[in-house]
């Protein structure tokens, strides 16, 4: 399925969707899209292949970036595990050896030195003189090392498993990337190549389309149903075309957690602009690279992440307006091997909320 969605992608001269949403009450059918786009049906036509491509190629991108996050975190802690069995192990076996020395130094083990002078623990505690020597703690010992042994070896094939996991995904995902970020340069030309009524109603229509999937992500219920349109009141779009985005809420990330945002894929280096009359904190390092927090006048926090740099000038707790340029796309943080994006997030009180209807109403 990969292959036949990136052949759609880079054989058609791919046009990347721009998911937004207006009023859904301006209705306008694919006829007259059709209609005003004559003079630029084939762009068109490639414009809807990639755009249905684009969003499952996105959706795929996203599952595999979720599951290589997972591997790398399991990784971690299967290594720590790995480690502390270890340790333990060799703590376990030197308390034994010390034994057996006292053992041996009494007179008590014959040919101790033998022992001694190897590293095959395991292969004389199972001697029967050894055995019929020990005591009950003795026995507990032995039976303790067996078993971090044992689970040390799993982990070890754990460990080898999940790396050749990692491997086989970490080329995966640099194909994905390698593919998104084509079709978004690819985007921008076809854009430009669509005459002004084509692309007057193909975003009109666009916009209605988005609508209604913006409708159905709000009919869920809590978080995940993103914020009615009154609670954003002048909310500019953070990006401009071309640009693309999918309703990613809740794919799996790694340790357990899950996106709280959405990921909106533009050209490296587009301009990304203050959705909101407020004031700025600048950000760096982490998983979210450079990037800022927007206070809004309105109490909402709007986040900013994985950006190239600020935008030239912008200061810590500096006042913007909406619309004003903050910052620029890229891929910093923990997004270093993604096609450049811009992960937007939306907090209410402290809590994250789905950020894709409040963008497909007014991207």
């Amino acid at each position: 399925m990969r292959n036949a969605v990136v052949r759609v992608l880079v054989v058609a001269l791919v046009f990347v969707s721009v998911e937004s949403v207006a009023d859904p009450a301006a209705s306008i059918d694919k006829g007259e899209v059709d209609a005003a786009c004559a003079q630029s049906s084939f762009m068109l036509e490639q414009f809807e292949t990639s755009q249905a491509s684009f969003s499952e190629a996105s959706a795929e991108y996203i599952v595999a970036s979720g599951e290589l996050e997972e591997v790398a975190y399991r990784q971690l802690g299967l290594r720590a595990d790995f480690d502390t069995h270890q340790e333990e192990m060799a703590s376990k076996q030197d308390a034994v050896r010390e034994r057996l020395v006292s053992l041996y130094m009494s007179g008590t083990v014959v040919g101790g030195d033998v022992f001694l002078l190897s590293d095959d623990v395991e292969g004389f505690l199972a001697g029967q003189t050894f055995l019929e020597l020990a005591t009950d703690a003795d026995i507990a010992s032995v039976e303790e090392i067996k078993v971090l042994t044992d689970r040390s070896r799993e982990l070890r094939l754990e460990l080898e498993a999940d790396q050749d996991r990692l491997a086989e995904l970490q080329l995966e995902i640099e194909d994905w990337a390698t593919q998104l970020e084509l079709t978004v340069q690819l985007a921008r030309q076809a854009y430009l190549a669509l005459d002004s009524e084509c692309t007057t109603k193909l975003e009109e229509y666009q916009r209605q389309v988005a609508a209604e999937e913006a409708a159905r992500a709000a009919r869920a219920e809590g978080a995940a149903g993103g914020l009615p349109p009154e609670a954003t009141p002048g909310f500019i779009c953070p990006l401009s075309q071309p640009i693309s985005f999918i309703n990613d809420w809740g794919f799996p990330r790694s340790g357990g957690r899950t996106h709280k945002g959405t990921d909106v894929f533009s050209a490296h280096g587009q301009p990304q602009y203050a959705v909101a009359d407020g004031t700025v904190s600048l950000l760096t390092g982490g998983l979210g690279g450079t990037g800022i927090w927007l206070d809004s006048d309105y109490d909402l926090r709007f986040y900013y992440a994985h950006l190239s740099a600020w935008a030239p000038g912008l200061v810590e707790g500096q006042r913007v307006t909406a619309g004003q340029v903050i910052g620029f796309t890229g891929n910093t943080g923990n997004a270093k091997t993604t096609p450049p994006h811009l992960h937007f997030g939306i907090k209410v009180d402290g809590s994250w909320v789905n950020p894709f209807p409040t963008l497909a109403r007014n991207c």
